[in-house]
């Protein structure tokens, strides 16, 4: 008689609710807003950065925020679940590291431009 492989008897754990998609579909709101955050300042960056190519900038936000190139493709695609705190808290804290960086360049920008307008009606 031929070795069968053992099944599993009981209810599945789709059918009593308890499922990994039915679990996160019920997380409460908090998360859910988290999760959202983390994957539009993902989303962003890869966006921001895409006109190398996908792979090139999902391996650059990758870098940049010390994640794998999966977890940003991962967000790219909006599959992320959840995301755990200290992961949240260090990519918030480089990507508020990086807004400040892009506005003391916009400021200096600006107030360069002002110099040349200033410039430009003495003469």
């Amino acid at each position: 008689m031929a070795a069968t492989a053992p099944t599993r008897l009981g209810v599945l754990p789709k059918r009593v609710g308890i499922s990994p998609k039915g679990r996160c579909q019920r997380g409460s709101a908090r998360m859910s807003d988290s999760v959202q955050q983390f994957q539009g300042m993902i989303t962003d960056a890869v966006r921001d950065r895409r006109a190398g190519g996908l792979k090139a900038a999902f391996r650059e936000v990758a870098r940049l925020y010390q994640l794998s190139d999966r977890r940003v493709r991962a967000a790219w695609h909006g599959e992320i679940r959840d995301v755990s705190a200290s992961e949240w808290h260090e990519v918030r804290r480089i990507h508020i590291e990086l807004m400040r960086l892009r506005q003391a360049r916009l400021e200096h920008e600006l107030a360069m431009l002002r110099a040349l307008m200033i410039e430009r009606d003495s003469l």
